[in-house]
């Protein structure tokens, strides 16, 4: 049942940043960033439990893999087009990936921060 509940909580969180996303068209965020930002933000100020969704996160999580391939199919069909831009592909993979990476601990660490 717990599985159940988070689940819908996670579900929820993506309609209410598709709401967002409805409601705010000239803000260039997908529905499901504005959903995760409401969602870091609830659990930030503690009006959710990372409890209430640690079970179904964890199952998206364990099938993660299986969410990648059709990815992979859909580069393979591309594959000259990828060959052809490979470097400016891995510089914009490693770059958005490091600033991901500053972003997301400098975020998870902000409400613990003192000034």
């Amino acid at each position: 049942m717990a599985i159940v509940r988070g689940l819908a909580i996670l579900i929820g969180f993506y309609l209410l940043g598709e709401g967002v996303r409805t409601l705010l068209p000239w803000v260039p965020l997908t529905g499901s960033l504005w959903g995760m930002l409401l969602f870091f933000v609830a659990l930030s100020v503690g009006a959710l439990r990372e409890a209430w969704v640690e079970q179904a996160a964890n199952e998206i999580l364990r099938l993660l893999g299986l969410l990648f391939v059709p990815v992979g199919v859909g580069i393979l069909a591309y594959e000259a087009l990828v060959v052809r831009y490979a470097l400016a592909l891995s510089v914009a993979l490693v770059l958005s990936s490091v600033v991901t990476i500053l972003v997301t601990g400098l975020a998870a660490s902000w409400p613990k921060r003192s000034s």
